[in-house]
This record gives C-alpha cells, sequence and structure tokens, in this order.
C-alpha cells in the first residue's frame, strides 16, 4: 500500500500544482486582458493627440502667415512714412520757395 499511498499523494500534490497554475493563468488571463486594453486605450489617445498635432501645425502656419504679411504691410507703411516725410519736406520747400518769388516779385512791383 505504500507505493499506491506514495501514488496518491503524489496525485493529490500535481492536482494541487495544477490548481495553481489554473489559478495563477486566470490571474494572467486577466492581466493580459488589462494591458490589452491600457494598449488601446494609449493608442487612441496618440491617434488623438496626433490629430491635434495636426491642426496646432496647420494654425501655426496659417498663424506664421499672417506674421509674414502684418510685417510686410508694417515695412511697406514705414517706407510709405519716409517718402511721405520727403514729399512733406519737398513740398514744404517749394512753399518757401514760392513765397520768397512772390516777396521778390513784390519787390520789384514796388520798385
Amino acid at each position: 500500500m505504500s507505493v499506491a499511498n506514495a501514488v496518491a499523494q503524489k496525485m493529490q500534490a500535481l492536482r494541487l500544482e495544477a490548481d495553481d497554475n489554473a489559478a495563477q493563468a486566470e490571474e494572467l488571463k486577466k492581466k493580459l486582458k488589462t494591458l490589452e486594453q491600457e494598449n488601446l486605450d494609449k493608442e487612441q489617445e496618440i491617434k488623438s493627440l496626433s490629430h491635434r498635432n495636426n491642426l496646432l501645425e496647420g494654425e501655426v502656419d496659417k498663424l506664421e502667415g499672417q506674421l509674414k504679411d502684418a510685417k510686410s504691410a508694417v515695412a511697406e507703411g514705414a517706407q510709405s512714412g519716409v517718402q511721405s516725410e520727403g514729399l512733406q519736406r519737398r513740398l514744404q520747400l517749394l512753399e518757401e520757395e514760392a513765397e520768397n518769388a512772390d516777396k521778390t516779385l513784390k519787390e520789384t512791383i514796388e520798385k
């Protein structure tokens, strides 16, 4: 009976080990399922962030274009301002010349 007893004990030990392995396998399956879901969530988040990134890059491009246009307009305005100042100074000189010519003409007429 001792061989039968030893076989029975070995069988009992193997059943316990099998039960432990089955429980561990079940736990690992749950863990795997959780990790797979986390992975799907992260992939969705990456897609969402990539889309948002693309939208923001488009907005940056648009704003850079507007900035370039604004800088160009400022430069043109500054150039127009310089030209305007030059023309105003020239007009002032011409008016002074005209006044001097009128004055000289009056003096000449009075003599």
